[in-house]
């Protein structure tokens, strides 16, 4: 009897996980999560140097002062943020559509786990992994590999550094 590869088996697992948790959390609260995230370094970014000039000027280095104000600006917008993405669930739990958001929550995860699987294929790329026996002969490996590659250039497009505006 043939059993199921090791990378296969880790590859349900990871989606598995993904999908239970977040039909448990709900849509609203996934996607109220990731926007929190982003929001929240957003917000810490631009804010955290003046913050720092004036909640943490006595403290020196100056680095280490805007690194506080990052964090506390971060961990503050989180916890806004946080409040919201509950009175959300609440409201759409409220008006009966809790099932539909679990429902579309796995949904959800199903995707972020497909995500972090291509996440985790395209770093394994860059170390031996890939030519393993596990790797070799898992049935899923590949589709994560092509959907890495897929993405793989979309990304590097959006991650490329943006112009400073000074001439060199």
């Amino acid at each position: 009897m043939n059993s199921l590869p090791v990378a296969d088996l880790l590859a349900a697992l990871v989606v598995g996980a993904c999908i239970i948790m977040s039909l448990m959390r709900g849509v609203v609260a996934e996607v109220c999560s990731l926007i929190t995230w982003v929001v929240a370094f957003f917000a810490a970014k631009w804010f955290a140097v003046p913050f720092a000039g004036v909640a943490f000027a006595s403290v020196k280095p100056q680095a280490l002062a805007v690194c506080l104000a990052f964090l506390l600006l971060f961990f503050a917008a989180w916890l806004v943020q946080r409040f919201i993405r509950s009175m959300l669930t609440m409201a759409v739990s409220a008006v009966g559509l809790g099932g539909f958001n679990r429902l579309l929550g796995g949904v959800f995860g199903a995707v972020k786990g497909i995500l972090v699987m291509t996440l985790a294929a395209a770093v394994c790329s860059f170390t031996d992994l890939p030519q393993t026996e596990a790797w070799q002969t898992s049935y899923s490996m590949p589709f994560f590999e092509q959907t890495a590659h897929l993405l793989v250039p979309y990304v590097a497009e959006h991650l490329q550094p943006e112009s400073s505006g000074v001439p060199e």
